[in-house]
């Protein structure tokens, strides 16, 4: 979770340097071509039956192209403390919605209620945001394209789940990060040619390297490990420390604050989201 936290603020720092359709086919390019290393290295079986890939391409064009272009857009637009609290937070309310009204998941009184509690303080995280815009005119802009990035991993998190079952979750992850890593390459090559490579600076690499290794690779790898281990009811627990290790660091590394209003709506949201979970 801390190297998941971590993308928040060093995705901030890439998208400072270049266009984010670029900085996106960068981290997830580099990243799908590791995890493919890595699955050639350790599953028997690498290459998915035929019948997988129209769900795999699928899973790639929602999950991996659609959410990272929304993704790094809204970081362009938004601070990184707005993204470390809209995405971890809201998209499994919104996976847990679209579950109840499209999957015929049971709306118990307690889902329904955390539903509510979150709903309440994205609300209250929005107005923050709205009330605190002169001068930033683009932040909303930018939070929109982050609520449309946790939409877009929500649909990801309910379509991805007959895949990971039927060819696992390895396989399943490095062939959607590389069909989705190829249609960012598609969306971003106009940008590509405009980029000035020779003058991005010695930090710009090293961040690349880094997303490209500990949040994009492994992070999932350790992810896969522990619901191994400790099974995935507990192990989705942890995932509530990805908001709280994403705001530290982008106050450490960027300056990035939320104001007291964000502090409460987000407090809120992390709230619903436990209580949904908490059986």
């Amino acid at each position: 979770m801390v190297f998941w936290g971590s993308a928040f603020a060093t995705s901030k720092m890439i998208v400072l340097h270049v266009p984010p359709e670029v900085g996106a086919v960068l981290r997830f390019g580099l990243g799908a071509l590791l995890m493919m290393g890595v699955l050639f290295r350790r599953a028997a079986h690498p290459v998915p039956d035929r019948t997988a890939w129209g769900r795999i391409a699928a899973v790639g064009l929602i999950g991996v192209a659609a959410f990272n272009t929304a993704f790094f857009r809204g970081l362009s637009l938004a601070p990184a403390s707005d993204a470390a609290v809209i995405i971890p937070t809201l998209s499994p309310v919104l996976t847990a919605a679209a579950g109840m009204i499209f999957l015929g998941e049971p709306a118990n009184l307690r889902r329904l209620s955390g539903l509510g509690i979150s709903l309440g303080g994205s609300v209250l995280f929005f107005w923050g945001v709205i009330a605190h815009t002169q001068g930033q005119g683009t932040r909303i802009f930018g939070d929109l394209f982050l609520l449309g990035a946790a939409a877009s991993w929500a649909a990801y998190s309910i379509i991805s789940r007959p895949l990971l079952v039927k060819i696992g979750a390895l396989p399943a992850t490095a062939w959607s990060l590389l069909v989705g890593s190829a249609v960012l390459l598609l969306v971003s090559t106009p940008r590509l040619a405009a980029v000035p490579w020779t003058a991005l600076p010695a930090q710009f690499w090293l961040v690349l390297a880094y997303l490209a290794v500990f949040p994009t690779v492994i992070a999932y790898l350790l992810w896969m490990e522990g619901i191994r281990v400790i099974g995935s009811g507990p192990a989705t627990s942890f995932m509530f420390l990805a908001p709280v290790s994403g705001l530290f660091l982008a106050a450490l590394l960027l300056g990035d604050r939320p104001t007291p209003a964000q502090g409460v709506g987000g407090a809120l949201m992390l709230f619903g989201v436990w209580w949904m979970n908490r059986p």
